[in-house]
């Protein structure tokens, strides 16, 4: 007798009802390996790419300070009178450095810049001190470590969530030292909110570290090329609730 296939040579010698079963075994066997083998290869991918090099812009309670302010006129002998105003705000900045330890884990730091500018026109103090056209400037630089868990990647697919823990370094400046221990009623007459006002103190050329932290709830970067992508993240905590930006992958080192 001539068998033109293995399995016709089993299923001659072999009962009909092991020989299902050991096909059934054979098929998960294959399968089984083929997920391996496809999870390897993914792994191998993502550490061909070592090193993470990210710019980003992002959303913090800084993009809300802006806008034009209505004068206000006094109504008593502690309240700060001005003729108009305007607060802006310039893009929040992160750049970011990531290193994969392995595929799902990766360390880096990252540095972040915002500031923002109160600018009041015709300030009269206490009815009878004339400040003059008043601007003031608060600027926070956060530098950090973040430390990130990468889920559901591919060959162009990077998902991850993270932390971040850092410092804060405040800076507060003024058009003019006349408004030393009068910004508090300042900022209050010009609709500034009590967080802000707690944050910035009450001197002009202050500066002062807080302790910052960021979770990240999702990350996810896009390749757009072997090498440049676009990204994306969520969270909550110092410097920023979301940012969007390009990132540049590197090889091995």
């Amino acid at each position: 007798m001539i068998f033109t296939t293995f399995a016709e040579f089993l299923s001659f010698y072999i009962p009909k009802n092991k020989f299902n079963l050991i096909v059934k075994a054979m098929k998960k066997s294959f399968l089984v390996a083929s997920l391996v083998a496809c999870s390897l290869g993914a792994s191998a991918q993502n550490e061909d790419y070592k090193h993470v090099l990210s710019v980003q812009s992002g959303v913090s309670l800084f993009s809300f300070f802006r806008g034009n302010i209505t004068g206000s006129t006094q109504s008593s002998d502690t309240t700060v009178a001005f003729s108009s105003g305007r607060a802006s705000t310039t893009p929040q900045i992160n750049l970011a450095y990531d290193y994969g330890i392995n595929h799902w884990f990766s360390v880096g730091g990252a540095v972040s810049f915002n500031k923002s500018s109160l600018q009041l026109n015709d300030v009269v103090y206490k009815k009878n001190e004339n400040l003059g056209d008043v601007t003031l400037g608060v600027s926070r630089l956060t530098i950090g470590a973040r430390a990130l868990f990468h889920y559901g990647n591919a060959d162009r697919i990077d998902m991850y969530s993270g932390v971040r823990l850092g410092i804060g370094i405040w800076g507060v400046s003024g058009s003019s030292s006349a408004v030393d221990g009068k910004m508090d009623e300042i900022f209050k007459e010009a609709g500034g909110g009590g967080l802000w006002r707690s944050i910035i103190g009450n001197k002009v050329g202050a500066g002062f570290a807080m302790p910052q932290v960021q979770v990240i709830v999702f990350g996810l970067r896009g390749y757009v090329t072997e090498r440049i992508g676009l990204n994306g993240e969520l969270g909550f905590g110092s410097p920023y609730f979301a940012s969007v930006g390009i990132n540049y992958r590197i090889g091995g080192l």
